[in-house]
């Protein structure tokens, strides 16, 4: 999104008006994962950036549930209760999740799905990423910086979450079609935590000594796989394609060991996953578009650093 695009989007959402502006409205806000993730940091000060915008000053009731549906679900109903008036989440892809969005949306209650999506579940709109072109993306830069025979391993964070699952087929499918000789040699899930990352890409490379390639199709636990990577092999010979451009990414990209990394504008699907639930909620407003997709871009050091 451009300066211009983000300040006109800050206009537009002053204008949004509220009859009932005296009592401020609560909109709840689900992550899944630890508190201290940088993607959904960048995420939350969109969504914080467009409420301030909105003359109602909606009160955000952020949690953090971790990656089990049942957890997740529960943090829902306790949001619910509480007397919130729409909710945005970045949903588990779980049968259970799914139907409790689709109890609460029946009942009146607009969902807007941010970062990953869940199909099927009456949700008002998924705001984020085309997943399946971001891994056929970073399969594209992969094919680029590797040689015939490479094999390849991948760190995902959950295979409940479907944005990581979508990337993953993204990913497989341009590796299959390539006329380079690549191979998937092993998956993983490090739960989006860095120590688990680390101790899931020294088992990777312990099990399969061929690797000699890595593709994280998540944002969370980059800098706990990179430093199992940099401190177990002589690393520049090492390639590695991450997701988004965060402290982590730009210390291993200085280091030589990633080669580059699919930025996803986090804060971009923040401001507008809040504006199109506002939109409906103070001008009754359903979103243009169902699937609303953030531009996809691509992160070198020498982009970041020259």
């Amino acid at each position: 999104m451009t300066a211009q695009k983000k300040e006109e989007r800050i206009i537009n959402s002053k204008q949004i008006s509220s009859a009932n502006s005296k009592k401020r409205d609560k909109i709840g806000v689900i992550f899944y994962g630890a508190v201290n993730t940088a993607f959904f940091k960048a995420v939350r000060r969109g969504l914080e950036l467009e409420a301030s915008a909105v003359d109602a000053k909606p009160e955000l009731m952020i949690e953090y549930a971790d990656m089990n549906p049942i957890e997740q679900v529960k943090v829902i109903d306790q949001m619910v209760k509480s007397g919130i008036k729409g909710l945005i989440i970045s949903p588990l892809d779980d049968p259970m999740v799914t139907d409790t969005i689709k109890k609460i949306s029946e009942d009146g209650l607009p969902v807007v799905t941010v970062h990953t999506d869940i199909p099927d579940s009456g949700r008002l709109a998924y705001v984020g990423t085309d997943p399946y072109k971001a891994g056929q993306v970073a399969a594209a830069q992969m094919s680029r910086v590797c040689e015939d025979g490479t094999e390849i391993g991948i760190v995902t964070g959950s295979r409940q979450i479907r944005v990581h699952e979508e990337r993953i087929r993204g990913f497989r499918d341009y590796i299959k079609a390539s006329d380079k000789h690549l191979t998937i040699s092993s998956i993983g899930e490090n739960r989006d935590e860095d120590y688990k990352s680390y101790e899931l890409v020294q088992k990777m490379m312990s099990d399969n000594p061929g690797i000699s390639a890595f593709f994280f199709a998540t944002t969370g636990g980059v800098y706990g796989g990179c430093k199992g990577i940099f401190t177990m092999t002589t690393r520049l010979k090492f390639k590695v394609i991450t997701l988004g451009v965060f402290d982590a990414t730009r210390e291993f990209m200085k280091k030589g060991l990633i080669d580059c990394a699919v930025y996803q504008s986090p804060m971009d699907q923040g401001i507008d996953a809040m504006h199109i639930l506002t939109e409906k909620l103070y001008n009754g407003r359903d979103p243009e578009k169902e699937i609303n997709y953030e531009e996809l871009s691509i992160k070198t050091h020498e982009c970041l650093y020259l």
